[in-house]
């Protein structure tokens, strides 16, 4: 039955590539099994962006005839999307509002998930050659966060109970935090607040530094599942300043055109992760389970793979 569904999905896919919109190809008749190349699947050195890509390299490794390759080097979104538009990559994962306001530098009002994702998609596509494959499922925004031990001493709740406190506080964040505008800048401006310190450093630093009170506050991600182990304490956006962050997969317009068959196969994720699922994949990598493993696993669990 698994060998009979897989034949199937390959044969809808073969059909569904003379309808991919604004793509343009004429191979529609070409089984995806017998397409011929090397495709590069980049991610970010962030646990979750790691497993996503993974995932992406097991999905175009099952359904195409294609020889895939993956980096998962990459210290930031903006490293990635540098690579690709110097044709460097093909596809890698990233969030809707991080390139909204980091590539497409978007001022306007907050949007809606649904506005956000039709902008960058035709942002990309019109400006950079790169379009967008539907959302996986979770929105994993930025979350301000503390120790325990500080929401108590300082009665800590949303972020706006950080005014007259996060003066005296470092605050450790992502590379580029803080000086993206969906990021540190903006927050700051918005909530009228401004830490005595901001330390941008590689992600996975951040919560080797609040553990060890090398830092008071850390720019989370919502998702992340050392939140949760560390006890830590996520304070509520209540002036909702973070735009929405719902990740996907951004595929390179030329290699599409080629392939385009890639895109119906990473839309098989659409809608597939929610916010705990996605929390649990993480937690498994910060746990020192390989990302393949994570990635394999999960997609034979929703039969994506054999």
């Amino acid at each position: 039955m698994r060998y009979f569904m897989k034949v199937l999905c390959l044969t809808l896919l073969v059909l569904s590539v003379s309808v991919v919109g604004g793509i343009g190809v004429a191979v529609a008749n070409q089984d995806p099994m017998e397409y011929k190349g090397t495709i590069r699947v980049g991610g970010q050195t962030v646990n979750e962006s790691v497993i996503l890509a993974w995932m992406a390299k097991l999905l175009l490794d099952e359904y195409t005839g294609l020889d895939v390759k993956i980096n998962t080097e990459f210290a930031a979104s903006s490293v990635l999307h540098q690579a690709m538009a110097q044709g460097e990559l093909d596809v890698y994962p990233s969030w809707t509002g991080t390139q909204l306001m980091g590539i497409l530098r978007y001022e306007g009002p907050k949007l809606s998930s649904e506005e956000t994702f039709k902008m960058v998609k035709e942002g990309f596509e019109k400006n950079f050659d790169m379009t967008w494959a539907k959302p996986i499922g979770f929105n994993n925004t930025y979350v301000m966060t503390v120790r325990s031990e500080t929401a108590e001493k300082y009665n800590l709740h949303k972020a706006s109970d950080l005014k007259g406190v996060a003066e005296k506080m470092k605050l450790g964040c992502d590379e580029n935090f803080d000086t993206r505008p969906d990021a540190y800048p903006g927050w700051s401006e918005a909530y009228g607040i401004t830490f005595k310190e901001v330390v941008p450093m590689q992600y996975a630093m951040m919560y080797k530094a609040i553990a060890n009170k090398e830092v008071d506050a850390i720019a989370a991600y919502s998702t992340d599942s050392r939140i949760a182990k560390l006890n830590l304490v996520m304070l509520e956006d209540d002036k909702g300043f973070f735009p929405d962050y719902s990740a996907a997969y951004v595929i390179d317009m030329k290699t599409l055109k080629k392939y385009p068959a890639i895109l119906p196969i990473l839309e098989k994720l659409s809608g597939k992760i929610d916010e705990k699922t996605m929390s649990s994949l993480n937690g498994r990598y910060d746990n020192g389970e390989e990302p393949e493993d994570i990635a394999e696993e999960f997609l034979e669990e929703i039969g994506l793979i054999d």
